[in-house]
């Protein structure tokens, strides 16, 4: 997968520069009759190591309860990120992934522990953008919808308007 792959690029150039990846396997956000609704813990995390070994995921996995906590808390979309820097505060979130701005404000986050180290101060500021991405009509999104299951894809063209 594209996102994957871009996902453990970034993680092999930052995280000898002290961050850690953390990926939260969450629910089954378009259950088909090969990946259906989760019903079992076992199942679960049966699906969430399928996911690891199909995408190639290098980062931490984690696995949500049953319930969802964690995935409620956050937002519940199926590709959120953030960024949490060391002190705890959250340096960026965004409902989906876009790794060029994950890259940037790592690199930015980067920077600032070497000026820091080097005695400099630093100043934070606060931005705010509102980004548009690609459709779901191709290449890993629909890899996705393809391993779950005709039902899943069927039900994701009726969610987008898509005759089936």
């Amino acid at each position: 997968m594209a996102e994957v792959s871009a996902l453990n690029q970034l993680y092999d150039r930052y995280r000898d520069k002290g961050f850690e990846f953390l990926t939260v396997y969450v629910r089954e956000p378009h259950p088909g009759e090969n990946y259906h609704e989760h019903r079992s813990w076992d199942e679960k995390v049966r699906y969430a190591c399928d996911c690891r070994a199909q995408d190639g995921i290098k980062t931490v996995l984690a696995i949500d309860d049953l319930e969802g906590t964690m995935h409620r808390a956050y937002g519940e979309m199926p590709n959120m990120v953030y960024v949490v820097g060391k002190d705890g505060r959250i340096y960026y979130k965004a409902m989906w992934t876009n790794h060029e701005e994950i890259e940037s404000v790592l690199e930015s986050l980067a920077r600032a522990d070497e000026t820091t180290q080097a005695g400099v101060r630093r100043m934070p500021f606060y931005s705010e953008r509102l980004s548009f991405r690609g459709g779901y009509n191709s290449g890993s999104g629909m890899d996705v919808l393809a391993r779950a299951g005709r039902k899943a894809a069927e039900d994701f063209g009726s969610a987008i308007g898509r005759p089936r």
